[in-house]
């Protein structure tokens, strides 16, 4: 079994993922209220340790990493942003790979989606975000291998849009850790 992890500092999904490609877990956890980096990593780190050892019959090889953003964009991260983001990424994944004792793996977003056949086009051209073409593709692929994920919702409660029920908060997090851990899992076959 694989742990798959897309990491930020306000959000962070993870995924348990068994060898055959059926998703056991996924889940997010949101560390927006957290100030502390220290905080920030500890309370990540002791929710994935949680849930990947409710059963003990769960054996995890490897630990599976989406890269963090390498280069600014246009509109986009700050040179401190960048920082933090990575000061934080190196810190969960060697504070999960080392409390488990097993290899780390860091697999860039792009590639990740090219493994997988996933053709993003850019939201300007087709009016839907890059997440959620994302969210799409996966479950795509999971309907062609005969898995339903039933992902967490909410209701807005204020807005023009009050009470409509959308995507939950972490969503998107769980959906890029599943597609980081399904993409290392056909490229290491």
């Amino acid at each position: 079994m694989i742990l798959s992890l897309d990491i930020s500092t306000s959000m962070t999904g993870f995924a348990l993922i068994d060898d055959d490609g059926t998703i056991i877990e996924h889940r997010s956890i949101d560390l927006r209220k957290e100030k502390s980096f220290v905080e920030k990593v500890s309370l990540a780190r002791n929710e994935i340790v949680r849930v990947s050892l409710q059963d003990v019959s769960r054996q995890i090889s490897t630990v599976v990493v989406e890269k963090n953003l390498q280069g600014f964009r246009r509109g986009f991260s700050s040179a401190a942003t960048l920082n933090a983001l990575a000061r934080f990424n190196g810190a969960l994944s060697f504070a999960i790979a080392s409390h488990f004792d097993i290899q780390l793996v860091n697999l860039d977003v792009n590639e990740v989606r090219r493994t997988l056949g996933f053709k993003i086009v850019r939201e300007k051209v087709c009016g839907i975000s890059t997440k959620e073409q994302v969210k799409r593709s996966l479950d795509k692929l999971l309907a062609e291998s005969k898995q339903e994920i039933r992902w967490g919702t909410k209701v807005l409660k204020s807005g023009p849009r009050k009470g409509q029920e959308v995507i939950g908060d972490g969503v998107y997090d769980e959906v890029d850790a599943i597609v980081v851990g399904l993409a290392y899992l056909k490229t290491s076959v």
